[in-house]
């Protein structure tokens, strides 16, 4: 049974703004009567108050949980400070969508003297990847980075920045191997399993389910098929066909080349980038599988319209790119530690009766 340890933070895809009320100077002064400048004085040990006057105010501080907000002490020195986030572009859709959480985070943070940097790898160029971050960390381009490639061989060079003294975060894909300083995205072995409770619920509890994988091995894919085959084993009437590797760069020769395995099939998870392609290749053999996958975009929208595609799985990418800028910055300036901690992101279930709320 999968059983996960780790110091984890579930945030809801709505949670994007943190809701929670600040103690302030403000609130001291106004429950004491004093003015906020006097209250200000006490707080920071600048002088200039009565001893009584003094142990009032430091309190009411203790009564009310009173802690500094090092954000507002950042703002006064006036510094700067460079994050990086280093994505790939492909998919496409889903890089667009954390991207425009990226921009949210430093649109907010700009105030605060934060320089943004990004750096997209071109198609999955894990060499280009490389090369980029390992700039980032010689020329000292910026103060901290969040990446979303975690697998071999970032790992060491994750290591190296840290060793470095660059404040490093993975975020979609992690590297729990590596000393990176924490993670924001999805729990990936509870979205295999989502994925399978979703398609065995579908097949009834009897078929046969192909699971489709990318011919990269990575991290977040093991994951996946690891829990993808924990729900399997609970359903004995549902036989699994694959794992199934297919290859995007050639992916409608390839899904040529396992159409016996999608036509045996009573239901198909693609776990990988690719829901859209299969989709379309479903449609033109005109097979009538139950599909499930991940992410969302105006193609899988209209997959669901068409009912080609029953179900897909999203990950809350812009949550995941503002979140990841956002600790980063807040472990930087000691608003919070984020040390070894996981920001596990919401997976939501879109079918065709509520993807409209998502287009």
């Amino acid at each position: 049974m999968y059983d996960s340890h780790r110091k984890t933070k579930y945030i809801k895809k709505a949670d994007i703004m943190e809701t929670y009320t600040r103690v302030t100077a403000k609130l001291i002064a106004q429950q004491l009567g004093l003015s906020i400048a006097t209250v200000d004085r006490a707080l920071n040990n600048r002088g200039n108050v009565k001893e009584e006057t003094y142990n009032k105010i430091i309190e009411k501080a203790k009564e009310l949980d009173y802690k500094p907000n090092r954000l507002a002490s950042y703002l006064s020195r006036k510094e700067q400070f460079t994050i990086a986030v280093v994505i790939p572009e492909y998919p496409v859709h889903f890089w667009e969508q954390v991207e425009e959480g990226v921009n949210k985070a430093f649109n907010e943070l700009q105030d605060y003297g934060v320089i943004g940097k990004k750096y997209k790898i071109p198609d999955q160029d894990l060499s280009r990847g490389e090369k980029i971050i390992e700039r980032i960390i010689e020329e000292k381009e910026a103060d901290a980075l969040a990446v979303a490639i975690g697998d071999n061989p970032f790992i060491k060079l994750i290591d190296y920045g840290i060793d470095k003294g660059l404040q490093i975060a993975t975020f979609n894909h992690d590297s729990p191997a590596s000393k990176r300083k924490f993670y924001v995205g999805s729990d990936y072995r509870s979205a295999g399993r989502l994925a399978a409770e979703l398609l065995c619920n579908f097949l009834g509890g009897k078929g046969k389910a192909a699971l489709l994988t990318s011919t990269e091995i990575s991290y977040q894919a093991q994951e996946k098929a690891a829990g993808f085959r924990e729900v399997l084993l609970e359903y004995p009437e549902i036989q699994m066909i694959g794992p199934i590797k297919i290859e995007r760069k050639d992916i409608d020769r390839d899904l040529e080349r396992i159409k016996p395995n999608l036509t045996e099939a009573s239901g198909i998870y693609g776990s990988n980038a690719e829901l859209s392609s299969v989709a379309r290749y479903l449609e033109k053999i005109n097979a009538k599988q139950v599909l499930i996958g991940h992410d969302f975009s105006k193609d899988i929208f209209n997959f669901l319209q068409k009912k080609v595609i029953t179900a897909t799985i999203d990950q809350s990418p812009i949550n995941q790119g503002y979140l990841a800028v956002k600790k980063l910055f807040e472990h930087f300036t000691g608003e919070e530690d984020m040390s070894n901690k996981e920001i596990i992101t919401k997976l939501e279930i879109i079918t065709r009766e509520n993807s409209r709320f998502y287009i």
